[in-house]
């Protein structure tokens, strides 16, 4: 398990663990908890980057259940994480359940980027296929 105070993060009683749970050879859950914030974001974004290029992947989940913040930082790593993985032709999914004020922000970012969120917080969220806009 890693934390925003293994990176040198200012306020490291605001931390952030992200857990890569893999699910066989070609899908991994990312299991974030805490506050994504500026500081904490990096690792956030070094988790995504690590799992977005493992080989062999197709699916990508990340599951913010545990999420208590999520502000533009953290917004902006799911959005290059999201492009990276169309890039690659993989699935990325995102899990929120619970967590509105989670879907809130995100809510910006598929205006903003393209970004398909749905309002169900207890299903696994698709940012990849098509977009609808209005």
């Amino acid at each position: 398990m890693r934390s925003a105070a293994d990176l040198g993060s200012p306020h490291p009683e605001q931390f952030l663990t992200v857990d890569a749970l893999p699910r066989g050879d070609s899908h991994v859950v990312l299991d974030v908890v805490g506050s994504v914030d500026a500081s904490t974001a990096p690792l956030l974004h070094a988790c995504l980057r690590t799992q977005v290029s493992r080989p062999g992947l197709r699916e990508l989940v990340v599951d913010f259940g545990g999420v208590e913040l999520l502000d533009e930082a953290g917004v902006s790593a799911v959005v290059e994480a999201a492009r990276r993985c169309r890039e690659r032709g993989l699935r990325f999914r995102l899990r929120a359940p619970g967590r509105k004020h989670v879907l809130r922000s995100l809510e910006v970012a598929a205006m903003r980027d393209g970004l398909h969120v749905e309002p169900d917080t207890a299903a696994p969220l698709p940012l990849t296929g098509s977009v609808t806009r209005a």
